[in-house]
């Protein structure tokens, strides 16, 4: 009896410190928003917290310092609680969430202070660089793709300083800010990201753009939006935010028409490209902006409008049309968002990790259908859509239904609009070793579907 309930014990703490890992891991994932986690904790995966998948921890002085005291405070009530030790397991099982949403509450006070002295000090020193050219971008997707591109435009001619790819909240681009910009800094493009109004407001109140980009509007974050309308206000926050030239570069469509409006309402240099013939080859996507044709060596034909909203915006900041479409050929793929790897057996994946989003999903499927031989998709469902959830997932679901011969699901979310299965990363890496060959194509679906690549790669 003693030999069985140790090995009860022995395994009871090892799930406690396996969900304790996980727990912080997905405060992580969430950005230590309360927000967030609230909105997590209404899906599938949320309502069943304590047998999470762990799926490997990020390393931050943050996150060492939650996993530390979390697991301190455990051991300390352990020893302290005066019940049977199966009942002290029992009820630090069922804490363990709570005590690090406890801890995050708690580690976020003085963040939160020190947060604010860096944006202070940040602000201070971007007012004091009298020559800085501010470039801000926004959208509900393609923002990161967007400032890349812009970026890789820009270098060709000037010192051009950017966010990091998710760096896109006010203490993110406050901290580029205070590490990195320089004096020899001509322009600053800033990714602008947020959960609700206000936020952006915030950033451009901060960086002064005087260009802004909104890329699209669509169904992301309405969880935390709550309206379509509302994302529009909050997206529009950096237009309504600039200064100087102030250049709104914006196309019709994407659901932007009325954000249109509203620059025309107000009077702004609006700025719009016009793109045709848009096609796939195999060097690349090629197109017409303004009846100049553009090529750049990256896959997707929806990549088309990221690149011509980069050069606009080149142009706007004083690029010549010649010269800001002959620096796309200088344009790579991006880590995560739509970039060949080559595959086992000869096939070819293409890591499009990075985010998932309707409107991106339903582009990276519909490139999947132009590939030959057989096409897999492996794809994390879609958090954060609100009353849009079932209706853009029935959406994805009906054209990867139509495009893609195996279906593998990182969670079983939404499981009913797929024509697929469930798959842990190692199960869903087993089966794509078995049954891809030469020619077939492996299409990886947001964050979750980069587990299964890494055991491939």
């Amino acid at each position: 009896m003693n030999v069985l309930l140790t090995i009860i014990v022995l395994v009871w703490i090892a799930r406690i410190i396996h969900n304790t890992l996980a727990f912080v891991e997905l405060w992580w994932v969430k950005e230590y928003r309360w927000d967030r986690m609230l909105v997590h904790l209404k899906t599938d995966q949320g309502k069943h917290m304590y047998i999470l998948p762990f799926r490997g921890l990020r390393i931050s002085p943050k996150t060492i310092g939650l996993v530390i005291i979390s697991l301190a405070v455990l051991v300390l009530l352990f020893f302290a609680l005066p019940f049977h030790v199966l009942i002290r397991l029992l009820l630090l099982d069922i804490i363990s969430f709570p005590l690090t949403a406890i801890l995050v509450f708690l580690i976020g006070i003085p963040q939160w202070l020190y947060h604010r002295v860096i944006i202070e000090w940040s602000t201070q020193k971007l007012r004091s660089h009298k020559n800085l050219f501010v470039i801000g971008i926004t959208g509900s997707y393609g923002k990161t793709s967007t400032k890349e591109y812009l970026a890789t435009i820009l270098s060709t001619k000037y010192k051009v300083l950017k966010t990091e790819k998710s760096q896109n909240s006010l203490i993110g681009i406050a901290e580029t800010i205070f590490r990195e910009l320089r004096s020899e800094h001509e322009v600053f493009i800033v990714e602008m990201g947020a959960y609700k109004i206000g936020e952006i407001a915030e950033m451009s109140k901060m960086v002064q753009p005087q260009i802004g980009i909104i890329t699209a509007i669509n169904e992301q974050h309405q969880d935390l939006f709550g309206s379509i309308e509302n994302t529009m206000k909050a997206k529009y926050e950096l237009i309504a935010g600039l200064s100087g030239k102030r250049i709104a570069v914006m196309t019709d469509g994407y659901n932007l028409t009325k954000l249109i409006e509203w620059a025309k309402r107000d009077k702004l240099d609006l700025r719009g490209p016009h793109i045709t013939d848009v096609s796939q080859k195999t060097d690349g996507v090629s197109f017409h902006l303004n009846s100049t044709p553009v090529h750049a060596p990256v896959i997707g034909i929806h990549q088309a409008h990221n690149i011509a909203l980069a050069i606009t915006a080149a142009v706007a900041a004083g690029m010549t049309l010649v010269d800001a479409t002959k620096a796309t050929e200088k344009i790579i793929p991006i880590d995560g968002m739509m970039k060949p790897v080559k595959g086992i057996n000869g096939s070819t994946f293409i890591d499009d990790t990075f985010n998932n989003n309707p409107d991106g999903a339903i582009a990276a499927i519909n490139y999947l259908a132009t590939t030959r031989g057989k096409k897999i998709l492996v794809f994390q469902p879609m958090i954060e859509l609100g009353v849009f959830a079932q209706s853009a997932h029935e959406r994805v679901g009906k054209r990867a239904a139509e495009v893609c011969d195996t279906i593998i699901l990182t969670n079983k979310n939404y499981l009913k609009f797929f024509p697929g299965n469930v798959y842990g990363p190692k199960e869903a890496s087993d089966y794509i070793r078995r049954n891809v060959s030469s020619a077939d194509t492996v299409l990886f679906k947001g964050k979750e579907a980069q587990n299964v690549l890494r055991l491939l790669v």
